[in-house]
């Protein structure tokens, strides 16, 4: 997807316009090795997700989850 802003020509990432898309749905993301949770998907920005009504793999809940972009191996839309 391309952008036009007066002359500049800006690309979006393929990360934003996706997360984009999937704000206020449930997700699931995985990180590290084995740990995995789901939840709620509230916002983003180029370091952090903010996930809501957060459930991980085992059935713990958690109000919010706040990790960094950089720790998250996969996310999937559910």
């Amino acid at each position: 997807m391309l952008l036009h802003m007066g002359d500049v020509m800006s690309e979006v990432p393929l990360l934003e316009r996706t997360l984009g898309r999937w704000k206020g749905k449930r997700v699931a993301i995985g990180i590290g090795n084995d740990t995995s949770f789901s939840g709620l998907l509230e916002d983003f920005d180029d370091e952090v997700i903010l996930l809501k009504e957060v459930i991980d793999y085992v059935g713990n809940r958690a109000k919010e989850l706040l990790v960094k972009i950089d720790d998250v191996n996969w996310i999937t839309l559910l």
